[in-house]
């Protein structure tokens, strides 16, 4: 009894002191992303309090209420600023994992696979640097939590504890336009499970997507997002099918080694595309009647139609925008494991799970692809 009261406070210290080991600099120093080089913050400056938490950036075209409290809290104490954006980033991190570990859900029902989850999402290599303590990037974050939401074990839950779980729902969904974006899968949900909960959820969840769909058609000044190349294609097969299981290393390294083209790595990212769609398409087949697996599949094809589209860049999708994709596809290799009663099968899933895991710690500080950002220099 004493150990099962022990464990979680000390997890939570490893957790504070991964957080902490990764970039130390961000804590004590200063990070690579300058809050008050931030238009956010700008803003916040010369604004009150509800008009800053209100903002909406132009550029972007979607809400970030959390961003814009964070931002506005900051203005506050303007000689740690910087810090005050770091420390209350890393608190919702926390809040995150917390959450996490504690809910009951249908698909992380044991300690054991809550606490792989937390590591895929601290450690794995889709969580790249750049969206590592930043009050601009926890919108990935967000939309992390609103996937883990959709699996929520509703049959434990009171009227109380249902309010605040739709009010997370709407929260996030305003925070991160990923979040927003998820509504359709809550839909799904309903559709393979017709009740009245699963309707509630969706329709708290649709709640942020419909503003967010304002903002971009009414404030949106982004002409170029919708822009496209057939880099792009190797771009999402490198960094959304590839990176998430064997970082950044190893596939460089065999692209180096074999003098790979242009024309020879689209191919691949063709046949790698043709492969994971026939893959999806045996699983969904062969597992038609786990609601769970359709919509891990259904919310990795959503996010990465989405990020495909409505990157800023015409030939890229990696970075910030392969995170949610990247962590949906390692989790599935953990419901399949969970589910394969075929010994072969199960040992090949928890190959790609361990590998993504060890990978992802040894890239997570010593061999991360943007050393830069992690060690506070200057891009």
């Amino acid at each position: 009894m004493l150990k099962n009261k022990l464990f979680f406070p000390s997890f939570f210290l490893i957790l504070v002191f991964l957080i902490f080991f990764r970039a130390p600099c961000i804590f004590i120093d200063q990070g690579y992303w300058q809050i008050k080089q931030d238009s956010f913050y700008e803003y916040s400056l010369q604004n009150n309090f509800l008009t800053s938490i209100l903002y909406i950036y132009d550029y972007g075209g979607y809400f970030e209420f959390t961003r814009n409290i964070i931002t506005k809290l900051a203005t506050y104490f303007p000689t740690f600023s910087q810090k005050i954006s770091t420390y209350l980033t890393s608190i919702i991190y926390l809040l995150i994992f917390t959450y996490i570990y504690f809910s009951k859900s249908i698909f992380f029902y044991n300690k054991g696979y809550k606490i792989l989850l937390i590591f895929f999402i601290l450690l794995s290599p889709p969580m790249t640097p750049e969206i590592w303590l930043t009050p601009a990037h926890i919108k990935a974050y967000f939309g992390i939590l609103s996937f883990v939401l959709i699996f929520q074990d509703f049959t434990v839950l009171e009227n109380f504890k249902k309010k605040l779980y739709r009010s997370i729902i709407i929260f996030s969904g305003l925070s991160s336009i990923y979040a927003s974006v998820i509504a359709p899968i809550f839909l799904l949900k309903f559709i393979l499970e017709k009740k009245k909960d699963n309707f509630l959820n969706f329709l708290c969840s649709l709640f942020p997507l419909i503003i967010n769909i304002f903002i971009f058609i009414f404030s949106s000044n982004n002409a170029d997002r919708f822009s496209f190349n057939i880099n792009k294609i190797e771009s999402f097969s490198y960094n959304i099918l590839v990176r998430p299981f064997f970082g950044s290393s190893i596939p460089k390294f065999f692209y180096n080694k074999f003098n790979l083209t242009g024309n020879d790595t689209i191919l691949i990212a063709l046949i790698l595309i043709l492969i994971f769609s026939l893959f999806f398409a045996f699983k969904i087949f062969q597992k038609k009647k786990d609601n769970i697996t359709i919509l891990i599949i259904a919310s990795f094809i959503l996010h990465s139609g989405f990020v495909l589209v409505g990157s800023l860049y015409p030939n890229f999708v990696g970075g910030r925008y392969a995170v949610i994709p990247g962590i949906i596809l390692l989790t599935l290799f953990i419901r399949l494991f969970q589910l394969e009663n075929n010994h072969l099968f199960k040992f090949i899933f928890g190959f790609f799970i361990l590998i993504s895991l060890t990978i992802g710690i040894f890239e997570f500080k010593y061999f991360t692809p943007l050393p830069n950002m992690t060690e506070c220099t200057n891009l």
